[in-house]
């Protein structure tokens, strides 16, 4: 990790300072470190490290959005030109890839500074209500990170204080489980000591915890670590959040999307400024007359809705119209900005401010119904599926558009409500999570055969490390792609 933890310190003070515009974060030297006592001076400084934790998110970004959904079963074949994107698609990866490293680096920035934070924190001048506020942030978005890098590489190294020195930071892998732990413990403190209300949109509060718990739950319940009676905590997690006066399913399913503010079912979402950047899904789905997106819907999948299912009509656009009237590719709408592409205007590259959902209402729902149903059995799973299915609905009166479930086995209800979770949480980065935690990456030989250049393994449960990783820190490298 050398070359990150040196950035992701850098990052944090120059986002501080952006924030403040306190000309003595210039003056320091070497410029690129300010020492906590130089730069924690007064009650605010601390409350701006933690909003700089931020700065690092969404660990889903272009490049690793584009690895996450790209090696999952829903999306079809990208265009050759595309540099990295074919060799993912056709499970080919390499350790060397940009979206790789990103993956791994921005994760472990986020732990950094946030360990940065919990080690400053009890010494600050804060009253202690305000410091268990602070460190409930800090060990959240700490959490969030930790869950984001056991699920791609399982094993990984665990840095839970700043590191003293170069040779500190040569770590061993720590065993998944015990990573696992570390993020419950830090998720119920941050339950515990978050306020009820987020200072401002965008940072996390109490609830949100809980829903990052339900599906950390799901997570542990499923492959590989099986610790199937998480699934009653999963689901009470999520019924806590369903319950919750807080939020309620937005009518729409169209009005969810292109947004620039949290609507009524938004638990925890990236806000983007145009001015310093935007929604990285956008430019990697959207097509125009000189433009083919990166991730494109696969033709199975685009058939797979249910009749009057308003997450195709709206959500999947077919056969867009381009200049002069000519066809253009099929894509993804739900973080695009179509605007101009008929006209012959190529809007791939814009800066678009649509929020990005890290958790939202309608997930909290899947994650009831798939939790009940393994707990329990499918009888009292049917009210939370539904629901979703309901608000899918192009014709709200019309019960054959997205009819109700009724009458299913145990088995059939979960693969009823896997599809669900392609269905309305296509491009939020859960698509291969999902797969991995169901055992199911077999679909993708099935789909995909012979354009595969590997065949689908054991191996496909982790990522490749990234190979700055195995050479700087002495990292065992995860199982080889072949």
């Amino acid at each position: 990790m050398k070359r990150y933890i040196i950035f992701s310190l850098f990052s944090l003070v120059v986002l501080s300072f952006g924030i403040t515009g306190c000309k003595k974060a210039l003056d320091e030297n070497p410029k690129t470190f300010i020492p906590p006592n130089k730069f924690f001076t007064n009650p605010e400084s601390y409350e701006l490290a933690v909003v700089g934790v931020y700065s690092r998110l969404p660990l889903y970004s272009g490049n690793t959005a584009m690895l996450l959904e790209m090696c999952t079963d829903i999306y079809g074949q990208p265009s050759s030109a595309f540099e990295q994107a074919l060799p993912m698609y056709q499970n080919a990866p390499t350790a060397f890839y940009y979206n790789t490293r990103e993956s791994w680096s921005g994760a472990y920035s986020i732990i950094k500074n946030a360990n940065f934070i919990i080690e400053e924190l009890p010494k600050g001048p804060l009253a202690d209500d305000k410091k268990n506020q602070l460190m409930a942030e800090a060990r959240f978005l700490r959490a969030y990170a930790y869950f984001h890098l056991v699920q791609l590489y399982g094993d990984v190294p665990m840095p839970v204080k700043p590191a003293a020195d170069y040779t500190s930071l040569q770590m061993p892998r720590t065993p998944q489980a015990e990573v696992y732990k570390l993020i419950l413990d830090d998720l119920n403190f941050a339950e515990t000591n978050l306020p009820d209300v987020a200072p401002m949109q965008g940072r996390v509060y109490k609830i949100v915890s809980t829903a990052l718990l339900a599906k950390v739950y799901l997570t542990m319940a499923g492959h590989p670590l099986k610790q199937t009676q998480f699934y009653v905590n999963a689901r009470d997690k999520a019924l806590a959040v369903i319950n919750s006066p807080k939020f309620h399913l937005v009518s729409d399913f169209a009005e969810v999307f292109h947004k620039t503010t949290y609507t009524t079912e938004s638990i925890w979402e990236k806000l983007y400024d145009p001015a310093l950047g935007g929604n990285p899904v956008h430019s990697i789905t959207l097509t125009a007359a000189t433009y083919n997106p990166l991730l494109v819907p696969a033709d199975w999948f685009i058939n797979s809705f249910p009749k009057g299912d308003r997450r195709k009509e709206w959500g999947i656009v077919e056969n867009y119209p381009g200049p002069g009237n000519t066809k253009l590719n099929t894509f993804f709408y739900k973080f695009a900005d179509a605007s101009g592409v008929a006209s012959g205007v190529n809007s791939s590259g814009a800066i678009v401010g649509y929020t990005l959902p890290y958790l939202r209402l309608a997930e909290m729902y899947l994650i009831a119904a798939e939790a009940e149903n393994e707990a329990v059995g499918p009888a009292n799973a049917y009210q939370y599926i539904n629901e979703i299915r309901k608000r899918a609905r192009v014709n709200k009166a019309d019960a054959t558009n997205v009819p109700d479930l009724t009458g299913l086995t145990p088995g059939q209800f979960r693969e009823a409500v896997l599809m669900e979770r392609k269905w309305e949480l296509s491009l939020e980065g859960s698509s291969w999570f999902d797969l991995k935690r169901t055992n199911s990456f077999q679909r993708i030989q099935t789909l995909r055969g012979t354009g595969l250049v590997n065949p689908i393994g054991l191996y496909n449960q982790t990522w490749l490390i990234p190979d700055t990783e195995v050479e700087n820190n002495d990292i065992p490298q995860n199982p080889l792609y072949k």
